[in-house]
């Protein structure tokens, strides 16, 4: 019953990550500054910049680095940009880290027979 249970999980964890990168990259900004409603506009706009930046710096190349210069050093926007890059960095690495972390051995239902096949290089 736990197997099931954790293919069941890892299963939906792996649709939501292909879920993630199939949307477009608009939708996906969108999806990302959920939960920041009600903060001053300044903060927002911060957060959108800062979002897109960190998704570009964690490899995610349908995004570019934003930052408008003009308002970067009003409180509001300082802040709303460091979160968001902060936040969107650390999910687009953690969802690379999910996607490359599979190496065949590493799944609970698989056998440790103890034994390895291969050729070193």
């Amino acid at each position: 019953m736990a197997r099931k249970n954790l293919f069941a999980c890892m299963t939906a964890a792996a649709l939501l990550t292909a879920g993630c990168a199939s949307l477009p990259p608009e939708e996906r900004l969108n999806r990302e500054m959920a939960g920041i409603n009600g903060k001053p506009p300044l903060f927002v706009n911060g957060y959108r910049d800062g979002c897109q930046s960190g998704l570009s710096a964690a490899g995610d190349r349908a995004f570019a680095y934003a930052k408008d210069l003009s308002k970067a050093k009003t409180p509001d926007y300082k802040l709303g940009w460091e979160d968001g890059f902060r936040v969107c960095q650390s999910r687009e690495a953690q969802r690379n880290n999910d996607r490359n972390s599979y190496d065949g051995y590493s799944y609970p239902w698989l056998p440790r027979t103890g034994v390895s096949i291969g050729v070193t290089l």
